[in-house]
């Protein structure tokens, strides 16, 4: 009779350590991972307010437009995957991301940037935009033309996003990060490869996909420093208000893969329909994540790109 309640002491003293180690774990690794973010940036203070942004490398201008459930950092990454070191990446978080507490409209993301790129003294940019960061990108090439040079779309939210229903898979994975800092911990040190599993994450290079997504997604954790952007992304949505796209005459590339379930390739096709000369291209097999297991594919057809020239000239 002894040993239940000795069992049962042992096993609540078990539970009592590992829950005060993943506690201590969690803050230790929430200072870190916000001191590092903090510390690989500048803050721009615009008229529009101050915008948070990333530079590196040296030559051809790379505004890069991030997506979701992060900021900044996320340029910095995809420009390693893809092999893009060769460019001057310029990578702003945009508003409610990190540090950035500019307006948070369309319109006044793309004025944001501007303002970024006239801080910089880059006349001309070629803009390449991920997934949530399609729309702003859109204004972008609509509200200053002379400004972007080529405008590449990977993954990206377009027009059609804005009038259909989101992905719901996306609605409820997005519901759950919202809500908890330690549910992201656990997540993204625990959970990566079930994560991308549902994603719908296969490759033939799974192991370096998975090391590319690590890297990618380091600044998920903590959601607290991207929510309210991520929240405003999906007021921009709900709008219902699209940039006015058949306006853009920049050379348009626009990337999208055959099994995106976050946003669905029909998206993609609209928008390409909308923009007069935009080249479209569905990458086979290629998921909301495809930068990171179609790397090497993506970047050969955006070097490609760069041989196509304006429809008119700017001004």
């Amino acid at each position: 009779m002894r040993k239940k309640p000795l069992l049962w002491l042992a096993v609540g003293t078990a539970s009592t350590i590992a829950a005060t180690a993943a506690v201590v774990a969690f803050r230790r690794d929430k200072r870190a991972t916000i001191t590092a973010l903090r510390g690989s940036s500048r803050v721009h203070h615009t008229p529009h307010g101050a915008v948070e942004y990333a530079t590196h490398g040296e030559g051809e201008p790379l505004l890069f437009v991030h997506g979701g459930l992060g900021g900044y950092e996320q340029g910095l990454s995809v420009q390693r995957m893809l092999g893009l070191t060769d460019h001057r990446l310029i990578s702003p978080s945009r508003p409610g991301y990190r540090q950035t507490n500019t307006g948070g409209s369309l319109v006044e993301q793309a004025a944001a940037m501007h303002a970024l790129l006239d801080h910089l003294g880059i006349e001309q940019t070629n803009v390449l935009a991920l997934s949530a960061g399609g729309l702003a990108a859109l204004q972008f090439a609509t509200d200053y033309p002379d400004r972007c040079q080529r405008l590449i779309l990977l993954s990206a939210h377009g027009p059609e996003l804005v009038y259909s229903q989101p992905s719901r898979f996306w609605l409820v994975l997005l519901d759950a990060m919202l809500g908890s800092d330690f549910l992201v911990w656990v997540l993204m040190r625990f959970g990566m490869g079930p994560l991308m599993r549902l994603m719908g994450v296969r490759s033939a290079n799974y192991h370096t996909s998975i090391a590319n997504l690590k890297d990618f997604l380091r600044g998920v954790f903590p959601s607290t420093d991207w929510r309210e952007g991520t929240l405003n992304d999906v007021r921009q949505l709900l709008a219902g208000r699209a940039p006015a796209v058949e306006q853009i005459r920049v050379p348009t590339l626009i990337l999208h893969g055959t099994r995106d379930v976050i946003v669905p390739p029909v998206v993609a096709l609209d928008t390409a329909q909308r923009i007069q000369g935009a080249q479209h291209v569905e990458v086979a097999g290629g998921t909301h994540m495809m930068m990171a297991t179609h790397a090497a594919e993506i970047e050969r057809l955006i070097r490609s790109f760069y041989h196509v020239r304006r429809l008119d000239p700017p001004g």
